[in-house]
């Protein structure tokens, strides 16, 4: 599972639909979910947690609601699936793809849907 620390920034709720955006580093992260702590207030720090399963790479931005920047640290090739693991400034994010599909440049976008991040743990 990959985690990353964000500073929530900001919070939309409509009925029972809620979108929050969270800072890591210089980037912003959507998460998108139905049942919200209520701890969740903006300038506190969230734990998002995303399946390597869920995340994509692409060396171009493309129109996901989430799109990091980063650099590939590490490959692990198998036969049939492949383990990237990409560094967005200091966090560690896994990719679980294909194997036929895993070769890229270095620096590339790691890419998910705001619906796949879930909300770990609320900081002060």
């Amino acid at each position: 599972m990959n985690k990353l620390i964000g500073e929530i920034t900001d919070i939309q709720s409509l009925e029972r639909l809620n979108l929050i955006k969270c800072k890591v580093g210089s980037q912003t992260v959507n998460v998108l979910m139905l049942e919200m702590n209520i701890d969740m207030k903006p300038g506190k720090k969230a734990e998002l947690l995303i399946k390597p399963t869920a995340v994509s790479i692409s060396g171009e931005r493309c129109s996901f609601e989430n799109s990091l920047r980063g650099q590939i640290s590490e490959i692990n090739k198998g036969e049939i699936l492949s383990s990237i693991t990409v560094d967005v400034e200091g966090f560690e994010i896994e990719c679980i793809m294909l194997s036929e599909y895993d070769n890229f440049e270095k620096n590339v976008f790691v890419m998910f849907k705001a619906n796949d991040v879930a909300i770990g743990k609320v900081f002060e």
